[in-house]
Order: C-alpha cells, then structure tokens, then sequence
C-alpha cells in the first residue's frame, strides 16, 4: 500500500503515481507504480505505468499521487491555476524549459542534457573519419 506524500515530497518504492504531463507513450493521468527510486540530492523515479510502458529518470514534478492527481482535476474543472507540481511539459520537468537559450546550449536525451560543445566536438570527429 503507497504512503500519502505532500507535493514534492520523496515517494517511495511502490508509491501509486499519475503522470501529470504527457510522457513519451504515457498519457497525463495514465496510473503508474514506482519500482526504483535513484539519487541522493537529484532524485529520480522509475515508474512502470498501466499501458505497459516503462519510464525511467522521471523527476517528482512530472509524477502525482492519486490525492494530488484528484486535487488537480478538481482546480482544472474548477479553472483555477494548477498547482506548480502539475503544471508544465515534460521539457520543463527535464530541466530544458528556460527557453530558446536552452535550446542552443544542447539536446536533452532520456532526461540528461548534452552539451552543444560535445555535439559540436562529436559531429567534427565523425566528418574527420568520414562517418
């Protein structure tokens, strides 16, 4: 049985989730259990939702409790604001949403960022080898 958490509280192994955005192949809403928790200051949440997909690296921001999902239906229906857990894309979860400058500053993969200079560094190797 999942322990109630606040909003942005650590959750634990086996904790009931929602997606609060839409994920790659994941729904927002679609319901989840978390089977790993990783990280000491940064934590992580692998997740295996209910259509079969596995999610790992996912942040608090972009999971909900079954209480704080029903409280965010409930400010949707109502219009209000949604609370800062719930609100945003996956991008801004992943820490990329600052903008057209985080765009240019490198791509985001499974949740890392990788920096412009690497790619640049990379794609200059590759022509060098004639790849």
């Amino acid at each position: 049985m999942a322990t109630a958490t606040a909003p942005g509280e650590t959750l634990r192994k086996k904790a009931d989730v929602r997606a609060a955005v839409d994920l790659p192949g994941v729904p927002a809403g679609t319901e989840g259990n978390v089977f790993m928790v990783t990280g000491l200051t940064w934590t992580r949440y692998w997740v295996r939702f209910a259509n079969g997909v596995e999610r790992g690296t996912l942040d608090r921001r972009v999971l909900l409790t079954p209480e704080e999902w029903t409280e965010a239906e409930r400010r949707r229906d109502a219009g209000e604001e949604a609370p800062a857990a719930a609100e945003g894309s996956d991008a801004d979860a992943a820490g990329e949403g600052e903008g057209p400058a985080a765009a240019a500053e490198g791509v985001t993969v499974g949740g890392v960022t990788i920096p412009a200079h690497l790619l640049e560094r990379s794609k200059t190797r590759r022509e060098v080898l004639g790849k």
